[in-house]
């Protein structure tokens, strides 16, 4: 959320249907022993001066009108077990006392910084989801993208929280440097064997001043195209509905600068692009080449939206393809069609 929220981000907060309500409050870079290759949080969350106080305050709010609703407040953008321990109690301790037996925290943190002493802190202070920023479980990628430690670390680190009886959710980064089919599939991998509770994609745009802009302007790094991170994401999607795991989020955030960004595949609505991917994986199931393709209206607006970009992708893989829109949700019960909206 940002700095300059007032209550009528609680009311629009209020307004989510999520079975969890979550009031987010962001620590850029906090905590952070060392900036990574592609990062900019300030630019991500907000670079103006965040105010806690009032945050904090918000979030009371928050946890008093919601008075036994599931919620959390979450602290994300930083690495929260890295700050030191006074600033963490703190947080804590300022919204404490504020909890339901519905209410809880969640957190963002590297995963260097989860042991067993840290895990059992979490438990004693009302954290119940720990977001882990693992990014890739392929040791040659983290090692290529400078991330300091190893698949061994990052997968100790989410048997730590899973053992801990926590909930566990894991940030993904397709297309970090030395990236490939098989570090895809090794990753898929990992997170069918974890068990994970969620995941997170976000696909790595290049952002002006950060490490990895110098590595892109030097020619040795090239990121995504728009089209592949979509259609990697929905193949993530794919996988983790056959494995039982939850995408809560694919994509940076659409209030972004974009004049900040060099390159690379982000989109305001790019949940939207993979929703659409994943409809017209399942038109090319049922559809032959010169097809009349009947779409309900939420079909139809997937495959017209964004400058109709999915309309060329349709016709480009079922050739001489027409689209028709129908006025009810016959096709759509027809098809079975299921498709999760992401934000």
């Amino acid at each position: 959320m940002p700095p300059s929220s007032t209550h009528s981000d609680i009311e629009r907060i209020m307004k989510r249907k999520t079975k969890t309500l979550i009031f987010p409050i962001f620590l850029p870079m906090q905590g952070c022993r060392e900036r990574c290759i592609y990062c900019d949080q300030n630019l991500i969350a907000s670079d103006e001066a965040i105010d806690y106080d009032q945050q904090l305050e918000l979030a009371k709010t928050f946890l008093q009108a919601h008075s036994g609703k599931a919620r959390q407040v979450a602290f994300y953008g930083g690495t929260f077990t890295g700050l030191e321990q006074g600033k963490r109690d703190a947080l804590i301790s300022a919204l404490k006392g504020y909890l339901d037996e519905e209410a809880s925290f969640r957190i963002s943190t590297h995963p260097l910084f989860i042991n067993e002493e840290i895990t059992r802190w979490c438990k004693e202070s009302g954290i119940k989801t720990i977001e882990l920023g693992i990014q890739d479980f392929d040791e040659a990628v983290l090692r290529a993208s400078g991330r300091n430690y190893t698949t061994e670390e990052a997968v100790t680190a989410c048997k730590l929280v899973k053992d801990a009886g926590l909930e566990l959710g894991v940030q993904l980064m397709p297309g970090l440097p030395g990236s490939s089919p098989d570090s895809l599939i090794f990753n898929q991998t990992q997170v069918e064997r974890l068990k994970l509770d969620f995941l997170r994609l976000y696909p790595v745009i290049v952002i002006r001043g950060t490490v990895l802009h110098q590595i892109w302007l030097r020619g040795e790094y090239q990121p995504l195209s728009l089209e592949e991170a979509v259609a990697q994401c929905a193949d993530w999607q794919q996988f983790c509905e056959r494995v039982g795991v939850k995408i809560i989020k694919m994509g940076l955030p659409s209030q972004m600068d974009q004049s900040s960004i060099v390159a690379g595949p982000w989109h305001p609505a790019f949940g939207q692009l993979v929703q659409a991917e994943l409809l017209v994986r399942i038109l090319e199931q049922q559809n032959e080449p010169d097809s009349i393709i009947k779409l309900d209206k939420k079909q139809w607006a997937l495959i017209m939206g964004n400058k109709k970009m999915y309309l060329e992708v349709l016709q480009r893989r079922i050739p001489g393809s027409r689209v028709e829109l129908v006025k009810s949700d016959t096709a759509k019960a027809e098809r079975g069609n299921n498709i999760t909206n992401f934000k």
